[in-house]
């Protein structure tokens, strides 16, 4: 207990029960914040193995953390795009979409025009010198295909 006093700046007495200040406290023993609903949230993206709007994380976490909401959702990515663990994905037309960050993972994505949903396509077709204006050179590039998904099709 003597350890435990030893960290408390001050002790008030409140109506003879004694109040910690808890000042030195929280900085000492400060728990991350929200981190189980984080980790959730990194674990459905990774799980999905796609580009996901925040609406469908909130979908997919809420069963691994129960009373997540949009506006925690929305904070986590946040954090995650900040720290590089994730990614914002903003094409025009299309309801921003996030996916876990890996490096030198380069891939292109086809966007199903009926149901908004975003897939990553597999390798990239590349060799975009033959198509360059005479004396331009490729800095970066990035490739979206429009159509139907599967399930849109059918």
């Amino acid at each position: 207990s003597s350890g435990f006093l030893n960290r408390v700046s001050e002790v008030r007495i409140f109506s003879g029960v004694p109040l910690i200040s808890l000042i030195k406290i929280k900085k000492e023993f400060k728990v991350p914040h929200k981190t189980q609903q984080r980790s959730s949230i990194l674990e459905v993206m990774e799980e999905l193995g796609r580009p996901v709007t925040p609406s469908e994380l909130l979908k997919h976490a809420s069963f691994k953390s129960p009373g997540l909401g949009l506006a925690t959702v929305y904070r986590a990515l946040k954090q995650l795009v900040k720290t590089g663990k994730s990614r914002k994905i903003e094409i025009s037309g299309v309801p921003p979409h996030y996916e876990v960050f890996h490096k030198n993972d380069h891939h292109h994505f086809f966007v199903c025009e009926e149901c908004l949903t975003m897939s990553v396509l597999d390798g990239c077709i590349g060799n975009f010198n033959k198509i360059l204006p005479a004396g331009c050179r490729i800095k970066s590039h990035e490739v979206v295909i429009y159509g139907e998904c599967k399930d849109c099709v059918s």
